[in-house]
C-alpha cells in the first residue's frame, strides 16, 4: 500500500509540476520576458489586453529554435499567425490591432518538422505603436546607407543594367541628402530609388516595423484604387456619395499627378528599363505608397477629367480612411471589379465549336497546388490529354496574372509546348559563397549553412566566376504530347520571375503569337533564386538582395536589352471596358482564331 501510494505522490507531483510551468504569464506593455526555454511538441501560452482600435506589435526573439506565433481571442478564435522564412534564429513579429478592448493568447509553439530543433529559447516582448518616430543620428544613417551600398557591390545587385560609375552615382547624389537627423521614414525615402535603380525586380525594400505600426495608427489612406492604362490613372471605385469611377484622375489635395505616379515610379525596382511592371504594382499600392511620401489629412480634394468629354470635376472634403477602414474598402473594390484578382491557381477549358483550348496559369507557387509539384504536372497531364484526344487546332495560354513561383514549373509547362530540347539558361552565377554583412541578414551566425545551401548548385570555376554545376538549372525533354497547333500567349505587366520565363522560353522555342502588354520580367533574364534578408541596424529598414543571376540565351534579336518580352499585338482594354469585365486581350486572339 505504502509503495501504491508513493507513486500516486509522484505522478500528482510531475502533473502539478507540469500545469505550474504551463501556466499562462501575463505579459505587460514593453516588458521583456526573456531566456525562455520550450521544445517541440510544447506550446506556451501569455495573456495580453489590449485597446481597441491601438496597434500593438508583438515580438518574439527565436533563439536557435524555429516557432509558430499566433494571437488567439477569448472565443478560441486565431486573430493572427507568423512563421517567417528566417529559420531557428531571428524575429517573429505581429503587428496586431483588435477591434474593440478585450483579452487574448498569444500562442507559442516549435514548428512541426524534422528539420526543427528539439528544443531552444526565445524573448517575447509587446510594445504599443509610438506616436511619433524617433530621429535616427546622422552618423548612424550614413553608417546604414554604407552598409547596404558595400552590400550590393560585394553581390553585384545593379551591375547587369548599370556600370559602376552611374550606380556610384544615384549612391553619392542619395547620400548628399543626409544633412540633419531624421526618422526612419525619410530615410527610406532616401534609400528606395538606390533600391530601384538596380534594375533588379525582384530586389526590394521595406520600410521599418515602427514605421509600419506608425503608418498603420497615425496615417490616413486615398479612399480608392486606381487602374493605369496608356499612362493615364483612372479611379475604380466611388466612394460614399462621390461619383469617382471611370474618371481620369488629374491632381490630389493640389498635386499634379505626373508628380505623384514620378515619386512611385523612382521607388518601385523593375527588371531593367522595363515600366509595365512597375505601373501594374503601383495600383495596389497606390494608396499605400501615398501615406509614404505625403503629409495625413482628414479630408482629401481631387481634381478629375471625365475621359468621355474632357469635362473637370472638383471633389472637395472627401474624409479619407483610417488604415483598417482602407483594408476593407480594398476588399470590397477587388469584389465589385471583375478579374481584378484570381481564385483559382490555374484553369482549362475547350471550345470545340472552334477547336480552341483555353490554359491558365496564374501562378507557378507551388503552396497553390494540390501536392505542390506533382499537382500541377497532374493539372498539365490532364490538359493536354484532352487538347491530344480532341485534336485541338488553337491554344490559348494565359499567363497575365503569374508573377512566378518554383523554379522548374515553367519547364514542366514548356515540354508540351516544344518538339525540341533546350538549353534553358546561357548560364546561372552567384558573386560567392559568403559575405561580409551577413551578420545583418537571416544567415547571421549560420554562414556555414549558406555555404553549404549555394555548393549544393554552384562551383568555383577556373576562371574565378560561381556558375552552375552541370545537370543543374536545366530544361525539361518535349513531352510525348507536345502541342502542335496554332499558339497563343496573353502577356501583362504582371508576367514576372517564373513566369516572365516561361514567356522568354516560348518566345524562343515555340513559334507563338503574344499578345497584351510587355512582360514586368526580363527577357534576357533576372535575378532571383536565394535571398539574402536584410535588416540594417539603426534604421530597421528592411529589404532582400537576390542572389543567383539567370542569364536566358537570346533569340529573338528584336528584343532591345534590358526589356521584357514584347507583345506581336499590343492589346488594352479600355476603362470602361475593363470596368465591365470585358477581356479585350481573349477577345481579341479569338477574334484572330475566327478570322484564321
Amino acid at each position: 500500500m505504502k509503495k501504491r501510494f508513493f507513486s500516486i505522490f509522484l505522478a500528482l507531483c510531475v502533473c502539478i509540476s507540469l500545469t505550474a510551468q504551463h501556466k499562462k504569464q501575463t505579459i505587460k506593455l514593453n516588458q521583456l520576458i526573456d531566456n525562455l526555454e520550450i521544445k517541440r511538441g510544447e506550446e506556451h501560452f501569455f495573456k495580453i489586453k489590449l485597446t481597441g482600435d491601438t496597434y500593438y506589435a508583438l515580438n518574439v526573439q527565436q533563439q536557435g529554435i524555429d516557432l509558430v506565433v499566433s494571437i488567439i481571442n477569448k472565443e478560441g478564435k486565431l486573430m493572427a499567425e507568423v512563421d517567417s522564412p528566417n529559420g531557428k534564429n531571428g524575429p517573429e513579429k505581429i503587428l496586431f490591432s483588435p477591434d474593440k478592448t478585450d483579452e487574448f493568447e498569444v500562442g507559442i509553439k516549435p514548428l512541426d518538422e524534422k528539420s526543427n530543433s528539439e528544443s531552444g529559447k526565445y524573448t517575447i516582448r509587446l510594445q504599443k505603436v509610438p506616436n511619433t518616430l524617433e530621429k535616427i543620428p546622422v552618423k548612424n544613417l550614413l553608417s546604414d546607407f554604407d552598409l547596404l551600398q558595400n552590400a550590393y557591390y560585394e553581390t553585384r545587385v545593379g551591375l547587369w543594367y548599370n556600370s559602376r560609375t552611374q550606380f556610384d552615382s544615384i549612391c553619392n547624389l542619395q547620400k548628399s541628402k543626409i544633412k540633419t537627423p531624421m526618422n526612419a521614414l525619410k530615410f527610406y525615402r532616401i534609400l528606395a530609388p538606390v533600391v530601384s535603380f538596380t534594375k533588379e525586380g525582384h530586389c526590394n525594400i521595406k520600410i521599418s516595423d515602427e514605421t509600419t505600426a506608425f503608418l498603420k495608427q497615425k496615417g490616413t489612406y486615398l479612399p480608392f484604387g486606381i487602374k493605369v492604362l496608356d499612362k493615364k490613372v483612372y479611379v475604380i471605385n466611388d466612394y460614399k456619395d462621390f461619383k469617382l469611377k471611370g474618371l481620369i484622375l488629374s491632381k490630389i489635395n493640389g498635386e499634379a499627378i505626373e508628380n505623384i505616379m514620378a515619386k512611385m515610379l523612382e521607388i518601385e525596382p523593375a527588371d531593367g528599363f522595363n515600366m509595365t511592371s512597375k505601373y501594374r504594382w503601383i495600383e495596389g499600392a497606390f494608396s499605400k505608397y501615398y501615406a509614404r511620401y505625403f503629409p495625413a489629412s482628414k479630408f482629401i480634394t481631387l481634381e478629375l477629367l471625365n475621359p468621355d468629354n474632357n469635362t473637370k470635376i472638383v471633389y472637395e472634403n472627401i474624409p479619407s480612411c483610417t488604415f483598417k477602414e482602407f483594408a476593407k474598402l480594398y476588399e470590397e473594390i477587388k469584389k465589385q471589379v471583375p478579374n481584378y484578382t484570381f481564385s483559382k491557381s490555374s484553369d482549362f477549358s475547350i471550345d470545340p465549336i472552334t477547336s480552341t483550348a483555353v490554359i491558365t496559369v496564374n501562378t507557378f507557387s507551388l503552396g497553390s497546388y494540390t501536392d505542390k509539384r506533382k499537382g500541377f504536372q497532374l493539372f498539365l497531364e490532364k490538359a493536354f490529354d484532352s487538347i491530344s484526344s480532341q485534336k485541338i487546332k488553337h491554344l490559348i495560354i494565359d499567363i497575365r496574372k503569374n508573377e512566378g513561383g518554383e523554379q522548374g514549373m515553367e519547364d514542366h509547362f514548356l515540354s508540351y509546348l516544344t518538339n525540341e530540347e533546350y538549353k534553358k539558361y546561357k548560364y546561372v552565377e552567384i558573386p560567392g559563397f559568403t559575405y561580409s554583412f551577413l551578420e545583418h541578414t537571416n544567415y547571421a551566425g549560420q554562414k556555414e549553412i549558406l555555404i553549404e545551401e549555394l555548393k549544393e548548385d554552384f562551383y568555383l570555376s577556373t576562371d574565378g566566376r560561381y556558375l552552375n554545376k552541370e545537370g543543374h538549372y536545366i530544361g525539361e525533354k518535349p513531352n510525348i504530347k507536345n502541342f502542335k497547333g496554332d499558339l497563343y500567349i496573353l502577356i501583362s505587366g504582371l508576367t514576372f520571375s517564373g513566369g516572365s520565363e516561361f514567356a522568354a522560353l516560348a518566345k524562343n522555342y515555340t513559334h507563338a503569337k503574344f499578345i497584351g502588354e510587355e512582360t514586368g520580367g526580363g527577357y534576357y533574364g533576372n535575378s532571383s533564386g536565394s535571398f539574402l534578408s536584410f535588416t540594417l541596424p539603426n534604421s530597421a529598414v528592411t529589404g532582400r538582395i537576390p542572389l543567383c543571376k539567370f542569364v536566358i540565351e537570346p533569340k529573338a534579336d528584336s528584343i532591345p536589352f534590358g526589356r521584357g518580352v514584347l507583345p506581336d499585338y499590343e492589346v488594352q482594354p479600355t476603362i470602361k471596358e475593363y470596368l465591365a469585365g470585358y477581356d479585350s486581350e481573349m477577345e481579341y486572339v479569338k477574334t484572330l482564331i475566327r478570322k484564321k
